[in-house]
C-alpha cells in the first residue's frame, strides 16, 4: 500500500505536469494564434503585415529569369508600336478617323552587353511608308547615331574627354562647367535605391515603436465577425481599431516627420538618388532632395502646430481573416482610404481607394500573376480611365511582351499598344561596326570642322522635323493630347513659362505658413525657408507687412531687415495669408500683428 507521503508526492507530480502542460500549451497559442493577445498587440501585428503586401508588390518591377539572361548573353530585339485615338465612343458620331492613327514605330536591334554592343534601327512609318529613320549604335567606348533620312554617316563621340568636345561644338565656359568628362551608366541603381530585408526591419521596428510611445491601450478595440467585399469576393474578418484624437494623431505625425528628418537610412537613399539625378542632368540640375524634404519637413510641422485643436477623431481600421491582413482603412471626417491586399490561385490582387466627403474617387486596381499584369486608374467619379495590360508569353530562347496602355476621358479613348519580340541568340550576325566610310568621329576633329557639321546637322535635322510635323499631321496629335488633358503639365501660364505642375508646387510652399495667432519664432524660421523668393517689402501699416514673393528673386537685404524687425519684436504674433496673381501664382506674403486687446 502507498504511504501517505508518496501519495503526496505523485499528486505534486501529476499537478506539475499539468500546469508544464497547460503553460506550453498557452504559450504554443500564443506564438501561434491570436488567443490571449491584447487588442494593440493584433492591431500592431496585422498592420504591420502590410509592409509584406506591399514587399510582394515588388515582383511587378522585378525583372523575370528571362531578362535576367539577357544581361549576360547576346540577344535580337524587334519592336512595333502604335496608337488609336477614337472620338465620341459609343454614340453615332464615333470616328477614328484620324492622322494619327496611320502611324507606326518600328525598333531593330542587336544587344550584347558582355561585349559592350548595342544596335537599333528606329523607323517611324505612316501607312506603312517611312517617313523617318535613325539609327544608334554603342560599340565598345564609341557612342554614334545617324540620321539615315539625311547623311550616310554616323557622328560617333567616345565616352572620354567630353568638357573638351562641347567646347569644340560652341559651349560657354559656363555651360561646360555642368559637363562631366565622361558619362557612367550605373545599371545597379534600382537594387541601390531599394530597401534590403533588414532595413524595412529596421525602420518597421523603429516607426512602429515611435507609434506606439504615443497611444495607449484604451485606443484600441476589436470588431468581430466584420464582413467587407474585395473584387467581387466576401470575406468574414476581425477588425482592429485604433481611435485617435486630432490631438494624438498630430502628436504621432509630428514624431515620425521629425524621426523622417534624421534617419540615416533614408537620408542615404536619398543622397543616391540625389547623385543620380546629378549624373543624368550633367551636373545642371538645382535640386537639392534632402533640403527640400527637410523645408517640406518643417514646413508640415508649422502647418500642424498651428491646427492641433479640436474634437475631430481618426479611425485606423485593420481586417483579418485566417492570419492574412485584408484591408487597411483609414476614416476621418474629410476622407477615407482603403488598401486592399489578397493572395489569390492564379495571382494577387491589390486595391487603393481614396474617397472623399464630396465623393470624389481616385482608386488604383492591381491584378497581377508571374505571366500578366493589369493596372487600372480610376478618379473623378470613374470618368477618367488608365488602364495598363502587360503579357508575356516566353518560349526557350523567344519571349513575346505584349504592352497595352488605354487611357479614356469622357467620350474619347487613347489606346497604345507595343509588341516586343526578343530572341536569345549565340552569336550576333551581320553586328554593325564602325569604319572610315560609315563614321565620322568627333573627337578627332578640329574647332572648325566640329562646329561646321554640327550645325549642318543641326540645320538639317531641324528641317526634317517640321518635314515630318506636316506628314504626320501633328495638328492632330496636339490636339489629341489637349482633348484628353495630357497637354496642361507643358502649357505655358504666364510670360514667365509656368506650367500647372510648376505652380502647384511654389504655390504649395507659402500655402502651408498661413495661419493664425502665430508665434513670432515660428514666422522668423518660415521667413528663413521662404528667403530666396522674397523680393520686396512694404509696411501697409503698423500692423501689416506686405512681402512681394517672386521665383527665383531674392534681396538679402530685405530679408535682413525683417528678419531684425521680428528678432526686436518676439513678444509678437501675427496672421499669415497669401495672395495670388492674374495666373493664380502667390505673389504676395501678408504679415499682420495681432492686436491682444
Amino acid at each position: 500500500m502507498m504511504t501517505k507521503k508518496k501519495r503526496r508526492l505523485v499528486l505534486i507530480i501529476i499537478i506539475v505536469l499539468i500546469l508544464v502542460i497547460l503553460a506550453t500549451t498557452f504559450l504554443v497559442l500564443y506564438l501561434n494564434t491570436d488567443m490571449f493577445k491584447s487588442n494593440q498587440t493584433l492591431f500592431v501585428k496585422y498592420i504591420g503585415k502590410n509592409a509584406d503586401n506591399l514587399k510582394a508588390l515588388e515582383s511587378i518591377i522585378n525583372e523575370t529569369e528571362y531578362e535576367g539572361q539577357l544581361t549576360t548573353t547576346p540577344y535580337n530585339i524587334n519592336m512595333e508600336a502604335t496608337v488609336n485615338y477614337t472620338q465620341n465612343i459609343g454614340t453615332t458620331e464615333e470616328n477614328a478617323n484620324n492622322g494619327i492613327n496611320q502611324l507606326k514605330l518600328t525598333v531593330e536591334g542587336q544587344t550584347d552587353n558582355n561585349n559592350g554592343y548595342d544596335y537599333r534601327n528606329i523607323k517611324l512609318l505612316k501607312s506603312d511608308e517611312q517617313v523617318a529613320q535613325v539609327e544608334y549604335l554603342h560599340s565598345s567606348n564609341n557612342y554614334g547615331v545617324k540620321f539615315s533620312d539625311l547623311f550616310n554617316q554616323f557622328l560617333v563621340s567616345e565616352n572620354t574627354n567630353l568638357k573638351e568636345l562641347f567646347r569644340k561644338m560652341g559651349y560657354t565656359d559656363e555651360q561646360l562647367q555642368n559637363i562631366p568628362d565622361t558619362v557612367s551608366l550605373n545599371t545597379e541603381f534600382l537594387n541601390e535605391i531599394r530597401f534590403s530585408d533588414e532595413e524595412l526591419t529596421s525602420l518597421g521596428n523603429k516607426y512602429v515603436s515611435i507609434i506606439g510611445q504615443n497611444i495607449s491601450t484604451e485606443n484600441f478595440s476589436k470588431q468581430s465577425r466584420q464582413a467587407i467585399t474585395i473584387n467581387g469576393q466576401n470575406y468574414i474578418t476581425n477588425a482592429y481599431v485604433l481611435t485617435l484624437t486630432k490631438e494624438q494623431l498630430n502628436t504621432i505625425y509630428i514624431n515620425l516627420l521629425q524621426a523622417v528628418e534624421q534617419d540615416e537610412t533614408i537620408l542615404n537613399k536619398i543622397e543616391i538618388l540625389q547623385n543620380k539625378i546629378d549624373e543624368v542632368s550633367l551636373g545642371n540640375n538645382n535640386i537639392n532632395l534632402k533640403e527640400e524634404l527637410t523645408n517640406a519637413i518643417d514646413l508640415r510641422i508649422r502647418k500642424i502646430n498651428q491646427s492641433n485643436i479640436g474634437t475631430d477623431e481618426t479611425r485606423i481600421i485593420v481586417y483579418e481573416s485566417d492570419g492574412q491582413t485584408l484591408r487597411t482603412r483609414v476614416e476621418t471626417q474629410d476622407y477615407q482610404i482603403n488598401l486592399d491586399y489578397v493572395q489569390l490561385v492564379n495571382g494577387n490582387f491589390a486595391e487603393l481607394l481614396i474617397e472623399d466627403e464630396e465623393t470624389e474617387k481616385y482608386k488604383i486596381t492591381l491584378n497581377y500573376n508571374a505571366s500578366n499584369l493589369s493596372i487600372i486608374i480610376q478618379d473623378n467619379n470613374n470618368k477618367n480611365t488608365i488602364t495598363f495590360k502587360r503579357s508575356d508569353n516566353i518560349n526557350n530562347q523567344t519571349m513575346e511582351r505584349n504592352y497595352d496602355l488605354t487611357y479614356e476621358i469622357d467620350d474619347k479613348k487613347v489606346d497604345v499598344n507595343m509588341i516586343e519580340n526578343i530572341e536569345i541568340v549565340q552569336n550576333i550576325e551581320n553586328m554593325q561596326e564602325f569604319n572610315n566610310e560609315n563614321a565620322v568621329l568627333l573627337n578627332t576633329l578640329d574647332d572648325a570642322q566640329t562646329k561646321e557639321i554640327v550645325n549642318t546637322v543641326r540645320s538639317g535635322v531641324d528641317t526634317e522635323i517640321e518635314t515630318i510635323k506636316q506628314e504626320i499631321v501633328y495638328q492632330d496629335i496636339e490636339q489629341m493630347l489637349k482633348d484628353i488633358g495630357l497637354m496642361k503639365d507643358s502649357t505655358v501660364l504666364d510670360s514667365n513659362g509656368i506650367t500647372e505642375t510648376e505652380k502647384n508646387r511654389f504655390n504649395s510652399n507659402f500655402e502651408l505658413l498661413q495661419g493664425e495667432n502665430l508665434e513670432n519664432a515660428n514666422v522668423i524660421t518660415s521667413i528663413q525657408a521662404i528667403r530666396n523668393n522674397i523680393a520686396n517689402m512694404e509696411i501697409v501699416s503698423e500692423s501689416e507687412l506686405r512681402l512681394t514673393i517672386a521665383r527665383n528673386q531674392s534681396n538679402e537685404e530685405v530679408v535682413n531687415t525683417l528678419t531684425e524687425f521680428l528678432e526686436n519684436n518676439r513678444g509678437n504674433k501675427y496672421n499669415i495669408s497669401v495672395q495670388y496673381d492674374e495666373n493664380g501664382l502667390v505673389n504676395q506674403l501678408i504679415l499682420t500683428i495681432v492686436d491682444d486687446n
